[in-house]
């Protein structure tokens, strides 16, 4: 009986299985994209910079323990956002 309950409300709905697990994925890849982004955006306001200027400094300078960890995390993030970024543009041609 539930069975035939969901298969009424994908109908209501006009969506299959298949596509709404498809629109499941593309919202948690945009999700993670979106989450990537943020981060960045984050580290960009605390230090005035863009990360590639942030990076040079800190290969030319000792830095200590928090800024090294947001560093860390900050280039954490933008590899992430460049790959979801990219990962999501491919897949859209």
């Amino acid at each position: 009986m539930k069975t035939d309950f969901y298969n009424e409300i994908f109908n209501r709905l006009n969506l299959s299985k298949d596509d709404l697990l498809n629109e499941i994925a593309l919202l948690s890849a945009y999700q993670k994209l979106s989450e990537f982004e943020m981060e960045v955006e984050y580290f960009g306001r605390k230090y005035q910079e863009s990360f590639s200027s942030f990076n040079n400094k800190m290969e030319k300078q000792q830095a200590n323990y928090e800024t090294e960890n947001d560093w860390l995390a900050w280039k954490f993030a933008e590899e992430g956002k460049n790959y979801w970024a990219s990962f999501l543009k491919e897949t859209k041609s």
